[in-house]
């Protein structure tokens, strides 16, 4: 059978096309002779590899073949398009091996057939009025042109890197980019030297060129980690439908990326620590090293764990989505991997004492200061409250509470293994902010002992007793038998157990190589008080890592995140203050929306409607997200959705999240999950959790969980964040800032802008705008429900992406009204991308490369301007250098703004008449001038360059 390699980065497909683009990359896994398929190679094509498909009558697949010396060609997929792009598509791409990398690697080539590999170092044009600046980043390092290009980056990018002023506009240039270079370009930007970039991610050049590439070559190339980034080999069909209807997002949660595989198959001397913050991938590095130490020895005993039930079966869906061949173990210490809570190991370990000749009675003697018959069922909460009752009277009233008791029980009288009040009086009470005076510990010691009595009467045992009672049986039989539970263990989201949980741990597998691999990120600490590994016999010092690039989040939604926890001092599991700093994103979006509403109803209606236009949008709804503070929250809101024929589901501790549905959770909840779009409903200051009864002692513990809550809770979304609430905001959220607004509008235009027109505007908005929404949602749902029917399903997303552009029409027609712009041209970015196309199908030697984000949110002015400046750049080019290759870039997203690069070739001739004529610089640079931006030309070697700056006008 054929093999089919897919690129990371293909572009997304329409609804209406996906099912027959399934079906085409189906039949050619299977047969590429399938008639039908009309695999045809290209006249005049860069690549002689270069191969288009038949996907229906209208589109076409874009292909690369590769046979070489293999019995099955492998073919390369690069994406489906219309008939016309995709002949022009393939006849401008080159697959290579990178000779500075060693990797194989897609290039674009101008028309002239030849590939753009610049070496001359280019720099920005400065004009004479040019003010001193500040150098950019990567220049501040040390870094140059040659460095860039010899690391394998490709001209163009190396000279956007170079003069990216600071990190944010470093990210700007890798997020454009994708695989190798976004990587590369993403780890410099975190500090790392052009060397250790080259070592981290094995790059080498090609020992004795490439101009001779066999088609074998080229095949082994794609196994070089660098490729690795960008393709992957399709090995059954649900990894293809995620590839091409998923829109990559289930692949995401097992997907590996370099700086997380050195981890995978890495052997540690002893307990090792793995830490990052939310998006860099710890869970994924656990679940693939589960199955490397699995496929290594199927009969090793392997425990994967976290703190709750939810993320245990997160653990365990992600695993099987990994490799459906893993040998799930039944308990913990059977052959395979064992996925679940500590919890229930701790259970597991009391339940099957006798089968493991395991002493409990001797334990819980040891632990407790007396023996219990039955250990098996656990404590009700309510028999703190009990004890309350009966002792402690004397204690003041911040101390009478079941959260103070339950803290001080699990993190000094269960782990110190407390029986006696004389021991209680002296012990150290390592992390409890709360300082006790001795009468003050007589009194809670009364309320211990009223504790212990009632419990023992109940015959019951509860969490963190039982955990501990487990670790001290298992650790006893292995001083007298010399066995543990397990070979491997591996834990996630470390931070949120306490220390019984975390000595069990311990407990289960003997120390040495590869034993105890701790995941954990203490920014998310939302559930457990504060501790060190190393008081609880998991010694990783010299052992711990920490990620720094986040796969997951946006740059916005993380800065947003980040903010949060801003000037206030995070201690991780080694006691050591958490260096904030070097954490950047590989991925961009628009910045979150924060929607402070005047009642209840109102942020339900809200909700509601930034629901219904992501569904409308083709999100599916399962990976949609509505995050609440608790479970009353949860329930009531799920029901003012459903009012509004949203399809959602409350999902509870024992909930299976249904497809199709919107899942509405809690905070707590959503830690360790991952959702396309979360809503954080009800962020306000009523909402969390109160203080007044907390001893003084514990409040800043007790407020930093909270705002890691806040900060969990922004960075389970991979795109878009919506914070919605009602009454008083938060004041745990960072300050709202509104999107900007064009600051020189005088009072006369804002007074218009409240006219006829805008209430004109308003009234079709909610008129003609809901119910197109209404359509394209209630299109998607058919879409879902005719999974069956690819007809119908083909028939739903056509009306669907109909309904879209009609609306986005509409906004654009409501944008004009309010704005009073009558009888200008309405451009947009597409215009400008069709431009493009239209001159290269002229004959135009153009190389193109144009990546906008969220350009439907910028104001018509804008797109207007980078329309005409592109166009009389490239008007300029074409009469003073005809026939010569042009090179344009044109980038924006509503954070970093809008930058256009134009390069031409210019005979010697050429150069004096363009610089002395003007040529309309001087009317294109007033146009980015009073838009706040800057325009700068002039020559450079042999080149004209034109570099534009613009700053993002969003539409109002």
């Amino acid at each position: 059978m054929p093999q089919v390699i897919i690129p990371s980065d293909i572009p997304p497909l329409d609804g209406s096309i996906r099912s027959q683009a399934y079906a085409f990359i189906d039949k050619l896994r299977k047969d590429d002779t399938t008639p039908g398929l009309h695999i045809e190679p290209m006249a005049q094509a860069a690549d002689p590899r270069a191969r288009t498909g038949r996907v229906n009558q209208f589109w076409r697949a874009v292909l690369i073949k590769l046979t070489g010396s293999h019995e099955e060609p492998h073919y390369v997929y690069l994406g489906t398009f219309p008939h016309d792009d995709a002949i022009a598509y393939a006849r401008s791409v080159v697959f290579q091996r990178n000779p500075r990398t060693s990797a194989a690697e897609v290039i674009r080539v101008d028309f002239g057939g030849v590939p753009k590999r610049t070496t001359e170092p280019l720099t920005r044009p400065v004009r004479e009025d040019d003010s001193p600046t500040i150098s950019p980043i990567l220049q501040q390092h040390g870094v140059t042109f040659e460095d860039l290009v010899d690391l394998g980056l490709s001209a163009q990018v190396a000279h956007d890197a170079l003069h990216a002023a600071n990190q944010d506009g470093l990210l700007n240039v890798a997020v454009a980019v994708s695989g190798f270079q976004s990587e590369a370009l993403l780890l410099l930007g975190t500090g790392q030297t052009v060397e250790q970039v080259r070592t981290s991610l094995k790059v080498e050049p090609v020992t004795g060129g490439t101009e001779h590439d066999t088609d074998d070559d080229l095949i082994g190339a794609l196994d070089h980690p660098v490729a690795r980034m960008q393709f992957t080999y399709l090995q059954d069909d649900e990894e293809l439908r995620a590839a091409i209807e998923d829109e990559n997002f289930a692949r995401w949660r097992t997907f590996l990326h370099p700086e997380q595989k050195e981890h995978v198959s890495a052997r540690t001397r002893g307990a090792f620590r793995l830490s990052g913050g939310a998006g860099t991938g710890k869970t994924v590095v656990l679940v693939h090293r589960a199955r490397a130490m699995h496929r290594k020895n199927p009969d090793a005993r392997i425990v994967l764990c976290t703190f709750n039930r939810t993320l245990a079966n997160l653990l365990k869906s992600n695993l099987l989505l990994l490799d459906k061949t893993v040998r799930l173990a039944r308990q913990p210490g059977d052959p395979g991997v064992y996925v679940g809570t500590v919890d229930s190991i701790a259970r597991s370990v009391i339940i099957r004492a006798s089968d493991r000749e395991l002493d409990l009675q001797r334990a819980v003697a040891e632990l407790l200061g007396r023996p219990r018959s039955d250990v098996a069922r656990p404590t009700p909460d309510s028999v703190w409250e009990a004890a309350l009752g009966d002792a402690g009277h004397d204690l003041p009233a911040s101390l009478r509470t079941a959260e103070f008791f339950t803290a001080e029980y699990g993190a000094v009288v269960i782990p110190a293994r407390i029986t006696t009040r004389e021991a209680y009086l002296h012990v150290r009470r390592h992390g409890r902010g709360v300082a006790l005076a001795r009468a003050q510990r007589n009194g809670v010691w009364d309320v211990i002992e009223a504790y212990r009595s009632a419990a023992s009467a109940l015959g019951t045992l509860d969490y963190d007793e039982k955990a501990m009672v487990a670790a001290m049986a298992l650790d006893t039989a292995f001083g007298t038998r010399g066995r543990r539970v397990t070979d491997h263990v591996l834990v996630d989201e470390a931070q949120d157990l306490n220390p019984a949980r975390l000595v069990l741990v311990r407990a289960l597998v003997a120390s040495g190589p590869d034993d105890v691999f701790l995941a954990e990120d203490s920014q998310q600490r939302i559930y457990a008080p504060r501790t060190v590994l190393s008081r609880h016999g998991l010694q990783v010092t010299g052992r711990s890592r920490r990620l720094l690039l986040n796969y997951r989040t946006t740059a916005q939604n993380l800065d947003y995140a980040v903010s949060i926890l801003a000037g206030h001092e995070i201690v991780d599991l080694e006691d050591s203050v958490i260096d904030g700093t070097g954490i950047r994103s590989a991925r961009s979006g628009p910045p979150p929306a924060t929607i402070g509403c005047g009642s209840l109803e109102a942020a339900y209606e809200t909700a509601a409607r930034t629901l219904q236009e992501w569904l409308a949008d083709g999100t599916p709804a399962e990976t949609i997200a509505v995050l609440v503070r608790t479970g009353n929250d949860g329930t009531a809101l799920s029901r003012a959705l459903a009012r509004q024929d949203i399809p959602n589901q409350y999902y509870g501790a024992d909930t299976t999240p249904g497809a199709g549905r919107i899942c509405v959770l809690t905070m707590h909840r959503s830690k360790g999950m991952e959702f396309r779009n979360v809503i954080v409903f009800g962020a306000t200051t009523s909402a969390a959790k109160s203080f007044d009864h907390l001893p003084e002692g514990d409040r800043p513990d007790v407020l930093q969980r909270e705002r890691s809550l806040l900060y969990v809770a922004t960075t389970r979304a991979r795109d878009r964040v919506a914070l919605v609430w009602h009454g008083a905001r938060s004041e745990l959220l960072p300050e709202h800032r509104p999107a900007r607004t064009p600051e020189s509008a005088p009072a006369e235009v804002v007074a218009i802008a409240m006219s006829t027109r805008e209430a004109v505007a308003r009234e079709m908005h909610d008129g003609m705008g809901h119910s197109l929404i209404q359509i394209a949602l209630q299109a998607s749902m058919l879409e879902a429900l005719a999974a069956e029917h690819p007809e119908l399903r083909e028939i739903a997303a056509m009306i669907r992406s109909s309904a879209k552009r009609a609306g986005d029409e509409l906004r654009d027609i409501l944008t004009a009204l309010e704005s009073g712009a009558d009888g200008v041209i309405h451009v947009s970015f597409d215009d400008l991308t069709q431009l493009l196309m239209n001159l290269k199908n002229q004959g135009v030697r153009i190389t193109s490369s144009v990546s906008i984000s969220d350009g439907q949110t910028a104001d018509l002015t804008l797109t207007r301007a980078c329309y005409r400046l592109v166009q009389e750049s490239l008007t300029n080019a074409m009469k003073h250098a005809p026939d010569l290759p042009i090179d344009i870039v044109l980038r924006g997203n509503p954070t970093t703004g809008v930058t256009i690069v134009v390069r031409n070739a210019l005979s010697t001739s050429a150069l004096p008449s363009l610089w002395n004529s003007g040529t309309g610089l001087a009317g294109m640079t007033d146009r980015a001038t009073n838009l706040g931006g800057s325009l700068a030309a002039g020559p450079i070697g042999a080149q004209f360059v034109v570099d534009i700056r613009l700053p993002w006008i969003a539409a109002r």
